[in-house]
């Protein structure tokens, strides 16, 4: 068996009991997939437009491990989420310096 931590975003806390301001722990066994901790929340995929397994998008079903963190958004949610990640992707790291050719 393996928990994860689920947090659910806007509309799909509705359709999930049992959670605490969006969040709960969820028992799975081991080797579960994204789709099954989707299944066993009574969730459909149709539900569930943008997922995030420990902040990072997923490009494809991903097997579990205790511990991780999965977070689910609606369709409704979704692109203002995709367009957060995007920009949050681009901020550099190390501020250019004055002679560098990306300082303003």
């Amino acid at each position: 068996m393996i928990t994860i931590t689920v947090k659910l975003g806007a509309f799909l806390r509705n359709k999930v009991q049992g959670h605490n301001q969006g969040e709960l722990q969820l028992a799975l066994p081991g080797g579960s997939l994204v789709s099954d901790a989707i299944a066993a929340l009574g969730l459909t995929l149709k539900d569930v437009r943008l997922a995030l397994l420990n902040h990072c998008t997923l490009s494809q079903d991903e097997v579990l491990n205790d511990g991780d963190r999965l977070s689910l958004f609606p369709p409704q949610l979704a692109y203002n989420m995709y367009v957060a990640i995007c920009f949050a992707n681009r901020i550099p790291q190390d501020k250019p310096s004055a002679d560098s050719p990306e300082a303003p």
